[in-house]
């Protein structure tokens, strides 16, 4: 393993761009509670840095969403595609305003106050990560904590859409949230990961949690015993597989991309040390619960 870069000395500079981030949040028809829990979460970020929340109507805009300090795009109609098409016009829009990096959060997930604060850390620890995946803590839609995390997780082989951070030298890979199948919406953030690994990104991670993501599967409820209710997202995998056609992957993207199913009934597991999907585990004495990537080589 290559001997640590050290990072340059503008770290400021070299974390947050002199705009600010941007945090790009599509929104359908989710009540207005979770959206201003959701907006709230990223003016309450420790720290200091400069951040603007972006909030893309999906069809469905939200009048309120205008009196509040966000940058309010409104789409005409409904996309069905999980949000995919806002998420990258929202991308798009705050790249051309000058803001990096860009950052995406889902409506019903919140951000931890230290989010952008571990997201500096990170990358002053990785300056050379061309994107950040940022851990996250599971909690049902009551609000309870779901202890552990899914072993996918913790291998980084899966990487939640809000938990995803990217710096210009990856904002190549953003248009791809739009150009992608609607039919692989569903597991849009399995695609962008391996859409990354194709385009031959560098990937820095940590279990660090500072997203806390509402989890609508059965896997949270089954993890705390709970009895599962019928209103779940489970993704149906016989229709997204149906839907995948990797030719039409291709015209689209220009991209060969293989996607990546989660192992049925792996356990939830606690995270105590960091893992690399292209070589061997980090040392967590010294790197602290964090990875880094790039494209695989076999």
């Amino acid at each position: 393993m290559p001997a640590a870069q050290k990072p340059p000395a503008d770290l400021h500079g070299a974390a947050i761009g002199p705009r600010g981030a941007a945090v790009v949040t599509p929104y359908h028809l989710e009540p207005l509670e979770w959206l201003e829990r959701c907006h709230r979460s990223c003016l309450d970020q420790q720290g200091g840095w400069a951040l603007r929340h972006v909030m893309v109507a999906d069809g469905h805009p939200r009048d309120d969403v205008d009196a509040w300090d966000v940058e309010h795009i409104r789409l005409p109609r409904a996309h069905a595609d999980n949000g995919n098409t806002p998420r990258c016009l929202g991308a798009i829009s705050a790249i051309n305003q000058g803001y990096w990096p860009i950052l995406f959060l889902d409506a019903d997930n919140w951000y931890q106050p230290w989010h952008l604060d571990s997201v500096v850390a990170l990358r002053h620890r990785h300056p050379i990560a061309d994107v950040l995946a940022m851990g996250r803590q599971c909690v049902l839609p009551d609000g309870t904590p779901i202890p552990g995390l899914p072993e996918e997780d913790l291998e980084h082989r899966h990487v939640d859409t809000s938990c995803y951070v990217f710096y210009p030298s990856a904002f190549r890979a953003l248009p791809l949230w739009g150009m992608m199948p609607p039919a692989l919406g569903p597991v849009c953030d399995r695609f962008m990961l391996g859409s990354l690994h194709e385009l031959g990104l560098v990937i820095a991670g940590t279990h660090h949690p500072s997203v806390v993501f509402t989890t609508h599967y059965s896997w949270g409820y089954q993890a705390l015993d709970q009895p599962v209710p019928d209103d779940v997202h489970d993704v149906d995998w016989k229709r997204v597989n149906a839907g995948f056609d990797p030719v039409e992957v291709f015209r689209r993207t220009g991209l060969s991309v293989q996607l990546t199913r989660p192992s049925v009934g792996a356990p939830l597991e606690a995270s105590s040390r960091g893992s690399s999907v292209s070589g061997p585990p980090l040392d967590a004495a010294t790197t602290m619960p964090t990875m880094i990537t790039s494209r695989p080589t076999a």
